[in-house]
């Protein structure tokens, strides 16, 4: 027999749960904050009315709930709804989950339609999992659609049709996303204590996310990210999120590992960047969608404060926005290399519009990792100092690289991207900062020749570059340095520089307690060119843990 559990007065739960659960108080202490209170109302009676309640979870095997795995796989879609279920059923055993991983590409177009159920639950697990799914935030209409996701035991349903020859149509690939999403969103609102998730781009297209619109889709993961994002003190879920890894595998029908894959970063990050507890976000082999993809964001909107973005290949502008969206910045991480790309062309890196706004952090950034020595080619020193050797830095990734045409940009209109990052460019443009203003940095890798750029000073005259000496440009707060390409020999002016700073590193007068890079070489990134003939330098998605296809 089913019973409603409706919950005593707050001190009285507490009181209760302390005497009743010793051992799962004291391994778990967080576990009676507000969320996990709230959600008491969710379990059976009968697990709330005497030892049982702690016991039934203290005996569950938790290394089978702490990290889940979904993807399109149609086994592993009957052990994923069976995790669902037994969550459903014991909520406890949903704080046992801190870490889910959700592994599939969306397809292009197409709603979810409405189809037979396969499954045959009880009376009483129906009525728990509708219960599941109104407390996720799916109600009304919603509320049925997820139910149908979730009553499918097969993944892939044929939704084509007869044309007029009678030949059959197919069509598949529509709804794997929706009946995964459907599982992954309902362990994600029942599992308080999720700290990092790992997950492919949840939609295809961000026009999708568009509520009320022409293209507009309604994806399950992307509902409760929304839901909870959008709300972020009212909501019990995604309350301790602090990393987000985005896989970045592409179009999967298209896509190929020897190349720069395409993704719609900024309006992922739109979906978890003002969650309370969120830290740092993660990509790999990443290029924007300039045609499809979101190109501006809100600047000092995000909780982001750590920005990992590897072996990738970004237009300055772009990589400014989004370090422009992050409140506070403490540790940032910008590499190119190891990949090719898809129509043979590269962007070009700003060096001077990075450390203008990058400025804006120069107090709170702690860990600084650059890899960018194949694009520019030049820096402006003290030996050319001549301007035809170094490039037009205003117009490669400044404000002057917006052309309006015969346009008037004050008469675009507002939510025009060029527009917006030229008034950005433009507003930062004035910015002066060297490497010393950086007071909270400890941790920097970087190349040899953005080190010694960065040193000197981005307004600073060329020609006065030469008396501007490393070793005294350094933060005081610098621990540990990681100096790239640098070859004793290569270039005399390098040479003198990083002479002068290991002689005061060898003295002991520096707080600096490594230097890397020096005695050996640290190779740069660099684009791959022909991946067909240098297929050994392609890095894979598999370093990390996550296969290209």
């Amino acid at each position: 027999m089913l019973f409603t559990f409706r919950p005593p007065p707050l001190g009285s739960v507490m009181k209760s749960v302390r005497c009743r659960t010793p051992g799962l108080y004291q391994r778990f202490p967080n576990l009676l904050s507000n969320s996990v209170l709230r959600s008491l109302s969710d379990c059976h009676a009968s697990e709330l009315s005497g030892p049982s309640f702690g016991r039934s979870c203290e005996k569950a095997d938790r290394e089978a709930y702490r990290k889940i795995f979904i993807n399109d796989d149609q086994h592993n879609l009957e052990h994923t709804f069976q995790l669902l279920m037994d969550i459903v059923k014991r909520p406890c055993l949903g704080h046992f989950v801190e870490r889910i991983e959700y592994v599939l590409t969306p397809s292009d177009g197409g709603d979810y339609p409405e189809l037979p159920y396969q499954r045959n639950l009880s009376a009483d697990d129906m009525h728990l999992l509708r219960r599941a799914v109104q407390n996720a935030g799916f109600l009304g209409n919603k509320e049925e659609r997820i139910i149908n996701m979730l009553m499918q035991t097969k993944l892939d349903h044929d939704l084509g049709y007869n044309n007029p020859d009678g030949c059959r149509v197919w069509r598949f690939g529509i709804t794997p996303t929706y009946i995964t999403q459907a599982i992954v969103a309902l362990i994600v609102s029942m599992s308080p204590n999720i700290e990092t998730m790992a997950m492919t781009q949840p939609f295809y297209h961000y026009s999708e996310l568009e509520e009320e619109g022409e293209w507009a889709r309604e994806l399950p993961l992307v509902q409760v990210f929304r839901s909870a994002n959008s709300r972020p003190e009212g909501t019990r879920f995604l309350q301790k999120l602090r990393e987000v890894y985005l896989i970045n595998r592409g179009d999967c029908y298209t896509s190929d590992s020897r190349f720069y894959m395409q993704a719609d970063l900024i309006a992922c990050l739109e979906l978890f960047n003002k969650l309370p507890s969120i830290e740092s976000f993660g990509i790999d082999v990443f290029e924007p969608d300039e045609n499809n993809g979101k190109q501006t964001c809100e600047q000092a909107s995000s909780n982001i404060s750590k920005i990992k973005i590897n072996h990738s290949s970004l237009p300055s502008s772009y990589l400014l926005c989004v370090m422009a969206s992050s409140k506070t910045l403490t540790e940032l991480q910008y590499t190119l290399g190891g990949r090719a790309s898809l129509d043979g062309g590269y962007h070009m890196f700003n060096p001077k519009a990075f450390i203008k706004g990058l400025s804006a952090h120069k107090k709170t950034l702690q860990v600084l990792d650059i890899d960018t020595e194949d694009f520019p080619w030049k820096y402006p020193d003290a030996v050319t100092s001549q301007h035809s050797y170094s490039t037009d830095w205003e117009k490669y990734g400044g404000p002057g690289e917006f052309e309006f045409d015969a346009y008037d940009p004050d008469e675009l209109g507002e939510d025009d991207p060029d527009l917006k990052m030229h008034r950005y460019l433009t507003s930062i443009w004035d910015r002066d900062a060297s490497l010393k203003d950086f007071v909270a940095l400890e941790e920097l890798r970087i190349g040899i020749g953005f080190l010694i750029y960065f040193a000197q000073g981005v307004e600073i005259d060329d020609a006065k570059r030469g008396s501007v000496r490393l070793v005294d440009s350094l933060p005081d707060s610098l621990e540990y340095l990681s100096i790239r390409g640098y070859k004793r020999g290569a270039n005399e002016a390098h040479d003198k520089e990083v002479a002068a700073l290991m002689a005061q590193f060898d003295s002991g007068s520096l707080r600096l307690k490594e230097i890397k890079g020096v005695n050996e070489i640290i190779p740069n990134g660099y684009h791959i060119e022909n991946p067909d003939e240098n297929d050994h330098l392609l890095w894979s998605l598999e370093e990390v843990g996550f296969s290209d296809y």
